[in-house]
């Protein structure tokens, strides 16, 4: 195989083609030619181009709770590093916006487009910050342009920011209305009820009923007791009294047998009839103060089977109240437990109608970026990139010219020498 490659190789009649080295020889002018001239170009424009002055600003990236305002679940926003490299790529789009440069353009009165004015801005970042920097011919212009575009750009961003809060908030203020008639509705529906049965708090009012049935039940029982006591004693008084009736009756028949032997009596029958007649005074005495103890018992007794008979119509008229509301019970929870739902409702889209308040104001007041280093008036035109730029034309037009030195030498091969 190679020794076929050979023989074709030198065959007769088939010259073979020139060089890199000698193409490059025979066309070095053209080669030259064209990076000088790149060079030289590139020289001219960058020397006669106007100073720019430049002026930057940095920001630092905060961290914000998430704006959005959830019901009930909660979705993970990411680490605080996430949240942060987040922010600082939302925002760079922002100042690259077309109708934040514009805003700019209109507020300071800007001859230029904003094309051009995002294309003197450039952006950087660093761990929590943002650096922004703008090139100007001037360098008033360089800072008050990028004063004015980055706070046109934090307002923006602000609030499209502080749109989620914004439109739960909006939701949830709606619903908080309608929830707030619910509950009006609710609370009428329960006063309502408590002026058509003379109620206030009825579990409150079941207890007292149930205390008050509890007091008059003691109070008959005790006066049934006491009656029973009054009876019995009046009973066990009379019994005395009988007693003392029938010894009264023997001491009487006693005494009128002394007294028989009229004025004739010894000394000692005088003294017996005189004792007989004490005995008999004492026994009427005791015999009456028992017959008046067990009539005032008796009374005692009738009076307190009255107190037990009033105390038991009282008790049953109770009762029938206590009935009466524990009837009501049924009805009375049903709407005390709607108006408890509809309050519970209400509170919770309260918190939630301040929470979307407190996240807009935050996102627009505050914002998840602050101004940390202002911008600052330029004292000197910016480090220049010539040699950068005069360098690169210089190995650009370099390939330029090589390619271009093989496209002609195809084209039109250079005859070869003798």
């Amino acid at each position: 195989m190679q020794e076929a490659t050979e023989s074709i190789d030198s065959a007769p009649g088939r010259p073979a083609g020139p060089s890199i080295w000698a193409i490059l020889r025979r066309r070095w002018w053209l080669i030259v030619a064209l990076m000088v001239g790149a060079v030289a170009v590139t020289l001219v424009v960058t020397l006669s181009a106007p100073p720019a002055y430049r002026s930057s600003l940095r920001l630092q990236a905060l961290a914000l709770d998430d704006q959005e305002v959830a019901l009930y679940t909660r979705r993970s926003s990411g680490g605080v590093s996430e949240q942060i490299a987040l922010t600082q790529f939302n925002f760079n789009e922002t100042l690259q916006n077309s109708l934040i440069a514009w805003r700019t353009i209109r507020d300071l009165d800007l001859e230029i487009s904003a094309n051009q004015l995002l294309g003197n801005l450039s952006t950087s970042a660093a761990g929590d910050f943002v650096t922004v920097t703008y090139d100007a011919a001037t360098p008033q212009e360089a800072m008050d342009v990028l004063n004015r575009h980055v706070e046109n750009a934090l307002a923006y961003y602000n609030e499209i920011r502080a749109r989620p809060a914004s439109v739960s908030g909006q939701f949830v203020s709606a619903e908080l209305a309608t929830q707030g008639q619910r509950l009006r509705q609710a609370q009428d529906a329960l006063l309502q009820f408590q002026l058509e049965h003379n109620v206030g708090d009825l579990p409150r009012e079941i207890n007292a009923v149930q205390d008050n049935v509890r007091a008059i039940r003691a109070a008959r029982d005790a006066a049934q007791i006491q009656a029973s006591l009054a009876e019995t004693l009046a009973q066990q008084y009379a019994t005395q009294a009988d007693a003392s009736e029938a010894e009264l009756a023997a001491a009487q028949q006693a005494l009128a047998e002394l007294s028989a032997g009229g004025e004739t009596l010894t000394a000692d029958q005088q003294a017996s009839r005189e004792a007989q007649a004490a005995l008999v005074a004492r026994l009427s005495q005791a015999a009456a103060e028992q017959r008046s103890t067990a009539r005032a018992q008796q009374i005692a007794a009738a009076g307190q089977r009255t107190v037990a008979t009033q105390n038991e119509s009282l008790l049953n008229q109770r009762a029938g109240d206590l009935a009466q509301l524990i009837g009501l019970s049924s009805d009375y929870n049903a709407l005390q437990a709607a108006l408890d739902a509809a309050l519970a409702d209400y509170d919770f889209l309260r918190s939630k109608a301040a929470e979307a308040r407190l996240k807009e104001a935050q996102a627009i007041s505050v914002g998840s970026l602050q101004v940390v280093d202002p911008a600052f008036l330029p004292g000197e035109p910016g480090g220049s990139s010539a040699l950068r730029l005069v360098l690169l034309v210089a190995v650009v037009s370099l390939l330029a010219g090589l390619v271009l030195a093989m496209l002609l030498e195809f084209v039109s091969p250079t005859p070869a020498r003798p």
